[in-house]
């Protein structure tokens, strides 16, 4: 849901984004939908030199579906890792069909069956399991997917990548189990959907509080269901592009789902999104947990749905903030 986290992490890039690759939804995806993997992996860098590190992880990779426009589902796509004693958490709103959960069965097969490839990669494969390597902006990426036959649901994912400077990824996606949840039945955005805001970044350590920057987001159109939007923040002077949603947005959740006590509730994962009461600027609490240890915090205007405020915990007295600017 939010779609302000401001710690991304590399492993969390289980789609083929880059290729273009057309996957119009089957019959059997609609709103409310959420599929649950089980995920592992881990990225290394500077392999082969004297500063190499690396890092490994487990968790889950949960999808949410909250619309679809021309065949394209849109939602939530929910990162959750441990590794010792860090947590990895993002949550990224948009386009959930680059291969995020199932690949439409009659498009790949046909696709296999006549030997075409999506720009810059090679497709190879049978109905059930597809065989994918790319090279595009620096990096060579090889996939292998499997996925039913019928419905185009994806069993389990593998996923590796190698920079151009040494840097590897690699993960590995497992399916455990989908259903329906029921989302709040809306049929207008909230007023601060066609708003462009500024938010102030800081970073709290041990030493105090410091500003470390602007988080910009300008509303810019709409497209059927779909509104757009470019995000600027602190470290990212080229805009990135964000989508919205009637129920959330990069700076909102609908008022209508604010009020639910529970947003969401992700047993097998054991994440869970709710409210908590009121906040200090007299908005809404909401609260994110992963096994029982909230992970994010944010609170939002009742009336309006707005971002007020959102707080990231991380690892020795240090976190992350962002307030609204007025």
């Amino acid at each position: 849901m939010v779609f302000i986290v401001l710690l991304s992490f590399l492993i969390f890039s289980i789609s083929l984004a880059q290729t273009e690759f057309y996957n119009p939804a089957p019959s059997w995806v609609k709103k409310g939908l959420v599929v649950v993997y089980s995920i592992e992996g881990g990225s290394a860098t500077g392999t082969g030199t004297p500063k190499s590190s690396g890092i490994y992880g487990k968790g889950y990779l949960i999808n949410v579906v909250l619309e679809l426009e021309n065949q394209i589902p849109y939602g939530l796509k929910i990162f959750l890792s441990s590794s010792g004693y860090s947590t990895f958490f993002d949550s990224k709103l948009g386009d959930l069909s680059l291969v995020s959960f199932y690949l439409n069965a009659k498009e790949i097969n046909k696709a296999i069956q006549k030997k075409e490839s999506p720009p810059n990669c090679q497709l190879n494969g049978k109905p059930g399991k597809i065989f994918m390597r790319c090279n595009q902006k620096g990096l060579s990426s090889k996939y292998i997917v499997s996925y039913d036959t019928k419905s185009g649901l994806i069993k389990d994912m593998v996923l590796s990548q190698t920079s151009v400077n040494g840097n590897i990824t690699q993960i590995k996606a497992n399916y455990i189990k989908h259903y329906h949840v029921n989302l709040p039945l809306v049929k207008d955005f909230p007023i601060s959907a066609f708003e462009s805001h500024t938010y102030t970044i800081y970073t709290f350590t041990p030493m105090g509080k410091m500003p470390s920057g602007k988080l910009n987001i300008r509303y810019i159109g709409k497209s059927g269901k779909i509104l757009n939007y470019e995000e600027v923040g602190q470290g990212f002077p080229l805009p990135s592009k964000k989508v919205g949603l009637l129920l959330a947005g990069p700076h909102y959740i609908h008022p209508a789902w604010l009020l639910e006590k529970t947003l969401l509730n992700i047993s097998e994962a054991e994440f869970e999104i709710t409210r908590d009461g009121k906040g200090e600027r007299g908005g809404i609490l909401i609260n994110y947990r992963w096994r029982g240890i909230d992970i994010l915090q944010q609170e939002f205007d009742i009336k309006t749905g707005l971002l007020l405020y959102q707080y990231y915990p991380s690892l020795g007295g240090f976190a992350l903030t962002i307030e609204l600017q007025e």
